[in-house]
Protein backbone atom coordinates (compact mmCIF):
# COMPACT_ATOMS: atom_id res chain seq x y z
CA UNK A 1 0.00 0.00 0.00
CA UNK A 2 2.80 2.41 0.88
CA UNK A 3 4.55 1.69 -2.42
CA UNK A 4 1.34 2.38 -4.35
CA UNK A 5 0.93 5.72 -2.60
CA UNK A 6 4.48 6.75 -3.56
CA UNK A 7 3.91 5.74 -7.20
CA UNK A 8 0.67 7.75 -7.35
CA UNK A 9 2.47 10.81 -5.97
CA UNK A 10 5.18 10.41 -8.61
CA UNK A 11 2.57 10.15 -11.38
CA UNK A 12 0.73 13.23 -10.05
CA UNK A 13 3.97 15.23 -9.98
CA UNK A 14 4.79 14.18 -13.55
CA UNK A 15 1.31 15.19 -14.75
CA UNK A 16 1.56 18.54 -12.97
CA UNK A 17 4.95 19.19 -14.56
CA UNK A 18 3.51 18.28 -17.96
CA UNK A 19 0.64 20.71 -17.44
CA UNK A 20 3.07 23.52 -16.60
CA UNK A 21 5.16 22.76 -19.70
CA UNK A 22 2.04 22.78 -21.88
CA UNK A 23 0.82 26.07 -20.40
CA UNK A 24 4.19 27.74 -20.98
CA UNK A 25 4.26 26.44 -24.55
CA UNK A 26 0.75 27.67 -25.32
CA UNK A 27 1.24 31.11 -23.81
CA UNK A 28 4.89 31.63 -24.81
CA UNK A 29 4.21 34.69 -26.97
CA UNK A 30 2.17 36.38 -24.24
CA UNK A 31 4.81 35.56 -21.63
CA UNK A 32 7.54 36.99 -23.86
CA UNK A 33 5.50 40.18 -24.43
CA UNK A 34 4.98 40.52 -20.68
CA UNK A 35 8.69 40.03 -20.03
CA UNK A 36 9.74 42.64 -22.58
CA UNK A 37 7.10 45.12 -21.37
CA UNK A 38 8.37 44.83 -17.80
CA UNK A 39 11.99 45.03 -19.00
CA UNK A 40 11.26 48.19 -21.02
CA UNK A 41 9.53 49.84 -18.05
CA UNK A 42 12.51 49.04 -15.81
CA UNK A 43 14.94 50.48 -18.37
CA UNK A 44 12.76 53.59 -18.73
CA UNK A 45 12.78 54.14 -14.96
CA UNK A 46 16.56 53.71 -14.87
CA UNK A 47 16.90 56.29 -17.64
CA UNK A 48 14.64 58.72 -15.78
CA UNK A 49 16.75 58.37 -12.64
CA UNK A 50 19.89 59.48 -14.46
CA UNK A 51 21.11 62.95 -13.57
CA UNK A 52 19.82 65.58 -15.94
CA UNK A 53 22.81 67.87 -16.52
CA UNK A 54 20.67 70.59 -18.09
CA UNK A 55 19.42 71.35 -14.60
CA UNK A 56 22.89 72.67 -13.67
CA UNK A 57 23.52 74.76 -16.80
CA UNK A 58 22.42 78.02 -15.14
CA UNK A 59 25.22 77.89 -12.56
CA UNK A 60 28.46 79.79 -13.21
CA UNK A 61 31.27 77.24 -12.90
CA UNK A 62 33.90 80.00 -12.65
CA UNK A 63 32.37 81.25 -9.40
CA UNK A 64 32.24 77.75 -7.95
CA UNK A 65 35.93 77.10 -8.63
CA UNK A 66 37.13 80.13 -6.65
Amino acid sequence: MNKDHWILKLIAAALALGAVVCAVTVYWDKLADLFYTVYDKIEERKANRAVDLSEYEDYDDALMEE
